[in-house]
């Protein structure tokens, strides 16, 4: 997330719920049913002959009645609470061509997890009974030359560490430390440096993908050229497994500025409209949040303080003095610290290479949605920012908007190069709402209704604006991705919809790789 930025017994299963129920009484939660329990689904009762098929991993697999398998199914967004059949913890290519191999002989769902960052849960399934395969140890970064090989569990922050430690280089990624690079780059990979060297999918130049036949195959430009195709943009979860990405990390400035600036909430509607249709940002990377205590301006700049200075004086002189200033000359690396909010040591880059414990990405309780405007925002859709920029729902912990600029950079790459089909984009607008903020929150905890409520009228508002002003299809950013978006075919995946589905069926005729919003056959 981006600044303001988851054959046996029966009674294995009672046991469970013993548990479960006993839990529930201690911390005075609602009844069980809220955590999606169902005896009908004891421990791979329902799938014999797949267990039998991964024995040869091990101890890596890990079944419902397995001490750990608990733990490791929980992902980035704690309201989903599914039941896969088992999570296995792939430590090698092999192991993910035997999960594969074993998952398709017994007709079993498929899901790949990088960070397990999915805002719908589809990183462990989007429904109970799917093989997680886990690629959290696929943890190398090797840069050799002007080329880097990640693994496909790298984790931001980590990625960061380790392509500055290899030779200051970086790379045009997301802020958030724990979204896993997997789901981040395959869907886009929007981050600060996006509108000047594009986005986080346009630096990959070839993958490694376990193939629904658990084959390992080459995927570049030259080499099966239509998942290449497919996988950068469309490619979380629908096409196979990818393992590794080979990527162009990026020779930053010696120096940059990063920057932030506050108004008064009274001066959205002016700070805003010069915001969205200022031009001279010179590939600044930039991002505007609205919360109920103000509106606020982030950004970085290329190079050193005066000259950042310089670039936003007549942005400035359109806008109100800011409340707050808040503006930094530091090395690339140190900017990646600021963005991140790891606070404790402003210099402290080991930080970020997040070693030791490490809960399930920064896992609480949130809904999601996003629009993508092709457009500078109208005054019509500035007026509903500052109507529901400030409203707080009761039982939230956090309620914000997200406007990021696009353009630069991500624009000039044609529409029809990747799957990715959000090109022309202006402004991407996100809208987030978090409730049950205690950081030791447990999974399964009844939604906040209110909260939900808010964001479902708060989008029907912006919905009926975006048709009237911008088109008859109102289209979203994937990696924000939302079960309840209307025509989500269309708002993601436009008019690549048709190739990918082409190319799917020859990639997975049997569907092993599928998810309520993976890429369908027909």
């Amino acid at each position: 997330m981006r600044f303001s930025t988851r054959s046996s017994s029966s009674g294995g299963a009672s046991a469970l719920i013993l548990l479960v129920s006993q839990l529930t009484n201690a911390l005075n939660l609602p009844a069980p049913a809220t955590l999606e329990l169902r005896q009908d689904l004891s421990p791979l009762a329902a799938n014999s002959t797949l267990l039998t098929c991964l024995q040869p991993l091990g101890s890596k697999v890990l079944q419902r009645e397995t001490p750990s398998f608990e733990k490791n199914r929980w992902a980035f967004d704690y309201r989903y609470t599914f039941k896969p059949e088992v999570v296995i913890m792939a430590s090698s290519t092999a192991d993910v061509q035997t999960a594969v191999k074993c998952a398709k002989a017994s007709k079993v769902a498929v899901a790949p997890r990088s960070g397990g960052h999915s805002y719908e849960g589809y990183s462990i399934g989007g429904q109970d009974g799917s093989v997680v395969i886990d690629l959290s140890a696929f943890s190398s970064v090797v840069v050799s030359g002007k080329t880097a090989k990640v693994g496909a569990g790298v984790r931001l922050g980590p990625l960061y560490y380790e392509l500055h430690k290899q030779g200051g280089w970086t790379i045009n990624a997301g802020t958030c430390p724990s979204v896993g690079i997997g789901g981040h780059t395959l869907g886009g990979g929007f981050g600060m440096l996006g509108r000047k060297h594009g986005l986080m999918l346009d630096r990959v130049i070839e993958m490694e993908l376990v193939t629904a036949n658990g084959d390992l195959i080459t995927v570049s430009a030259s080499k099966n050229p239509d998942l290449f195709y497919a996988l950068r943009g469309a490619g979380g979860g629908s096409y196979g497994v990818v393992t590794s990405f080979t990527i162009l990390p990026i020779k930053p400035a010696k120096k940059v500025t990063s920057f932030g600036y506050s108004w008064k909430y009274e001066e959205l509607a002016q700070v805003l409209k010069a915001y969205v249709n200022y031009g001279s940002w010179r590939d600044m990377g930039l991002g505007f949040s609205v919360t109920a205590d103000g509106v606020g301006l982030s950004g970085l700049f290329h190079g050193p303080q005066a000259h950042q200075a310089a670039a936003m004086a007549p942005f400035l002189k359109l806008v109100p003095k800011p409340k707050e200033a808040d503006v930094r000359e530091t090395s690339n690396i140190e900017s990646v610290l600021r963005f991140a909010y790891m606070y404790e040591d402003p210099k402290d880059i080991e930080a970020l290479n997040m070693k030791g414990s490490f809960k399930p990405g920064d896992s609480h309780y949130t809904k999601g949605k996003s629009l993508v405007f092709p457009a500078a925002l109208k005054n019509s859709t500035i007026a509903l920012l500052a109507k529901w920029g400030n409203k707080v729902p009761e039982g939230s912990s956090a309620n914000y908007i997200l406007i990021d600029r696009w353009g630069g950079a991500i624009e000039k790459v044609p529409v029809g190069a990747t799957s990715f089909v959000h090109r022309n984009a202006h402004t991407v607008i996100q809208f987030v709402t978090e409730w049950n903020g205690n950081p030791d929150a447990l999974p399964g905890v009844p939604d906040c209704k209110a909260c939900l409520d808010l964001m479902n009228e708060v989008y029907s508002d912006f919905l009926a604006d975006y048709k009237v002003n911008y088109g008859p299809v109102a289209h979203g950013y994937q990696n924000y991705i939302d079960s309840e978006i209307p025509n989500w075919q269309e708002a993601y995946y436009g008019s690549a919809f048709s190739k990918l589905k082409q190319i799917k069926a020859q990639a997975d005729p049997e569907n092993v790789f599928r998810f309520p919003m993976s890429i369908p056959l027909k």
